[in-house]
């Protein structure tokens, strides 16, 4: 019997670190920008981090404001094509999608490190020369990583849009399955897989060394979070709203939404930050506490708190 059930075991607990960890719906692919696409570029930095960037600052036209997009465990750069790719942001930003460390090929060594992939971001946020600072968006892993560069270097940046962000060190970390894959071989696994799991087992202890650094943010945030999320809990976004007593935090949940938001609502997230981070609007703003509706089937509503 056993020799029967334990292949099974196998398949079942991978398919869960499958749904667990996976952050790109099928049918993205690898951004793929020819070298004579206008005002487009790819490159890469530091320790291993690949980006595409988009109205790349020039002596000819005054130079927008840099919006920056960091994708979750497992990912890269092709998470952000559709935003990339999207005329009215186009229209407002300088934008660069990053690849973060670890995830440039499967061979890469994995950064489990939020204060590394944050200090991997320096040298792209200091391309902004707007004078204004750069807008971060996270998607999943991807909001604590740009939560910790805010942190590392607040004159940098200038808001924040966490997308079905972890943050909560009691509602995030490593489940079950995850620890059952850690022991797993990679080739059972497959790189990414395996990597992500590399990425979700130490994150508990660095979501609680960050716990003091969020009153510290007091720039606007807008949070996005949707109440059927069954890989980031739904409540991080009540950890987020209430932990950052100092931001002027936009928060809008998503009732009968998942973890795919960031792809499922594009338009609507377009449209939120393009109203959050209004430069007038974010000049005129003042810090204030949003209270988190006790629930979230009364469907998409903005809760401003400024």
């Amino acid at each position: 019997m056993k020799h029967y059930l334990q292949p099974l075991l196998i398949a079942s607990t991978v398919l869960f670190v499958t749904v667990a960890c996976a952050q790109n719906p099928s049918g993205l692919q690898a951004v793929d920008y020819s070298a004579g696409r206008s005002l487009v570029s790819q490159g890469q930095i530091g320790p291993g981090i690949e980006f595409v960037e988009v109205n790349i600052p020039d002596s000819v036209a005054a130079p927008k404001q840099l919006l920056l997009f960091v994708h979750g465990t497992p990912g890269s750069l092709s998470a952000f094509q559709r935003y990339l790719d999207d005329p009215l942001l186009r229209d407002r930003y300088h934008m660069i999608a990053v690849t973060r460390p670890g995830w440039v090929s499967n061979s890469d060594k994995k950064v489990p490190s939020l204060e590394d992939q944050a200090s991997a971001l320096e040298p792209l946020l200091r391309r902004d020369q707007s004078g204004l600072g750069a807008i971060l968006m996270g998607h999943s892993y991807g909001g604590p990583v740009i939560a910790k560069a805010a942190m590392q270097y607040p004159e940098l940046v200038a808001g924040l849009a966490l997308i079905a962000s972890t943050g909560d060190p009691q509602l995030s970390g490593p489940r079950w399955y995850n620890r059952f894959a850690s022991v797993l071989p990679r080739f059972l696994l497959g790189a990414s897989l395996k990597g992500a799991n590399a990425e979700i087992m130490p994150l508990v202890p660095q979501l609680q060394d960050m716990l003091p650094g969020w009153e510290s943010l007091d720039i606007p945030v807008l949070v996005v979070q949707g109440d059927r999320d069954r890989l980031v809990h739904p409540l991080n976004a009540e950890f987020l709203v209430d932990s950052l007593v100092n931001a002027d935090v936009t928060y809008l949940p998503m009732p009968g939404k998942g973890h795919f938001i960031l792809w499922e609502d594009k338009e609507l997230i377009r449209d939120t930050l393009l109203e959050v981070f209004d430069p007038s609007a974010m000049l005129a703003c003042e810090p204030a506490s949003p209270s988190v509706p006790e629930t979230l089937e009364s469907g998409p509503a903005l809760a401003l708190a400024c």
